[in-house]
């Protein structure tokens, strides 16, 4: 089994708790149903792809228990556990950064893309306009201008699409080669 191939799940799972945590702002029902599917189904779907990834490194480990964690770590938070504070924030916060600068920076600036570059070129501009449109609406609920509310909800809708169409025009047939 290709363990890439449970990347598009796990990117509308992604796009479930993202829509969650709008929910969650904005205050409407079903917020927390959301989260939770959501969380919960990006740690079933990445333990499944991690157990059927035939090759494993040092950050392959890192970054399950970096989704682990963070799974685990909501769970406690929305069913009222128990409390520990600051200490899986603390525990996600020096993993991310161990991973940010081993691998990271690499993955971002290793990525290879279809040879379209209309698309490219149309990827990078819904980029730019996906995150103004998002921190916007963000400024605009802070400080309770109008319109803040649909800047936001159209930020957020923009970076689900977004994960979406980066599924489609990032070249993965060399990822896959070197797996294989």
């Amino acid at each position: 089994m290709n363990s890439k191939i449970l990347t598009f799940p796990l990117r509308l799972a992604l796009i479930i708790l993202i829509f969650g945590a709008l929910f969650k702002i904005m205050h409407w029902p079903y917020a927390n149903m959301l989260m939770l599917i959501g969380g919960v189904s990006i740690g079933i779907l990445y333990t499944i792809r991690f157990i059927f990834k035939t090759v494993k490194s040092k950050l392959d480990y890192l970054k399950l228990a970096m989704i682990l964690i963070w799974v685990f770590s909501y769970l406690v938070k929305v069913f009222h556990l128990f409390y520990v504070p600051f200490v899986f924030e603390t525990l996600l916060l020096i993993l991310f950064i161990y991973w940010f600068f081993v691998e990271g920076i690499d993955y971002f600036k290793s990525r290879t893309y279809t040879k379209n570059k209309f698309l490219k070129g149309i990827y990078y501009a819904f980029i730019v306009i996906a995150i103004v449109t998002l921190f916007s609406g963000i400024l605009f609920k802070i400080q309770h201008w109008p319109y803040g509310s649909i800047l936001f909800t159209f930020g957020i809708l923009q970076i689900s699409l977004l994960l979406i169409f980066d599924y489609f025009i990032v070249d993965r047939t060399k990822t896959i080669q070197e797996e294989g």
